[in-house]
C-alpha cells in the first residue's frame, strides 16, 4: 500500500491546482483590470494578465477554452463572479486549431468595459512591422496614445498618436516637431488552417521620415 503512496499524493495535487485564467487587459481600464484580477483570485482561480489585440470574431465578453470539459463548475463559478462586476452574458468558445494558451485547463478571458467598445483606433493598436524599408524598422502605437518608432541606423521617435476620423491615423510631437499621417487599410488572409486579420498603415504626403514605409500587423482570427 506505501507504495502507492506518491501516486495518491499526485493526484491529489492534481485535482487541488489552480485553474488558469488568461486575462486580457486590451478593453479594459486599468482599475477595472485590478478588480477582475482581485475577484477571480479571491475565488481560488490563477489569473495572468496578458494584453492582446481580440481577434476579429470576438467583440463582446467572452470565455476561450481548447476543450469542452474545461467548461464545469468552476467556471460557473467565475461567470457569477464577472456577472456581480457588471460582466454580463459572456460567450463561450472552444478554440481548436492553432496555437494558443488555452489548453488543458487554461481559460482566455476577453472583457470589454463599455466605455471604450466604441472608442476609436483601438483595433489599430499595437506593434508593427516596416514592409519593404530600409529606414525604418517598427511602429509601436500604445493603449496610452502614444507611439514609438525604431530604426535601423539612429534613436527611437516618439510622439502621440491619435485617430483623429478613420481610416486616418495622425502622429505628432513637439519635440521634434512633427506631422505623420497614415491611411489605415484592414484586411483578412487565411494561412494553413487559420485566418488572420491584417492592418496596414500606408503613409500620407512626402516626409522624409515616413515616405515609401508602410507598416503592417497580424491577428490571428481564433
Amino acid at each position: 500500500m506505501k507504495a502507492f503512496a506518491p501516486f495518491f499524493i499526485l493526484v491529489m495535487l492534481a485535482g487541488c491546482a489552480s485553474q488558469k485564467v488568461f486575462l486580457n487587459d486590451h478593453m479594459l481600464n486599468e482599475a477595472s483590470v485590478k478588480q477582475v484580477q482581485e475577484l477571480l483570485e479571491s475565488e481560488g482561480f490563477e489569473v495572468q494578465v496578458i494584453s492582446l489585440q481580440p481577434p476579429a470574431s470576438i467583440d463582446s465578453s467572452t470565455l476561450l477554452s481548447g476543450s469542452r470539459a474545461t467548461f464545469g463548475p468552476s467556471v460557473d463559478r467565475l461567470v457569477k463572479a464577472l456577472d456581480e462586476l457588471g460582466y454580463q452574458n459572456i460567450n463561450t468558445v472552444i478554440v481548436q486549431k492553432g496555437n494558443h494558451w488555452y489548453r488543458g485547463n487554461n481559460i482566455g478571458l476577453y472583457l470589454f468595459d463599455a466605455e471604450l467598445t466604441g472608442k476609436p483606433g483601438r483595433n489599430v493598436q499595437g506593434e508593427y512591422r516596416a514592409e519593404d524599408c530600409e529606414s525604418m524598422e517598427t511602429l509601436t502605437l500604445t493603449r496610452d496614445q502614444e507611439f514609438i518608432i525604431t530604426f535601423s541606423d539612429s534613436e527611437l521617435l516618439e510622439g502621440n498618436w491619435a485617430v483623429e476620423s478613420m481610416p486616418y491615423i495622425h502622429l505628432f510631437s513637439s519635440t521634434p516637431r512633427l506631422n505623420f499621417y497614415y491611411q489605415v487599410e484592414f484586411d483578412r488572409k487565411k494561412d494553413f488552417s487559420w485566418e488572420v486579420d491584417i492592418v496596414r498603415l500606408h503613409p500620407l504626403g512626402n516626409n522624409v521620415y515616413i515616405q515609401d514605409c508602410v507598416f503592417v500587423k497580424g491577428v490571428r482570427v481564433n
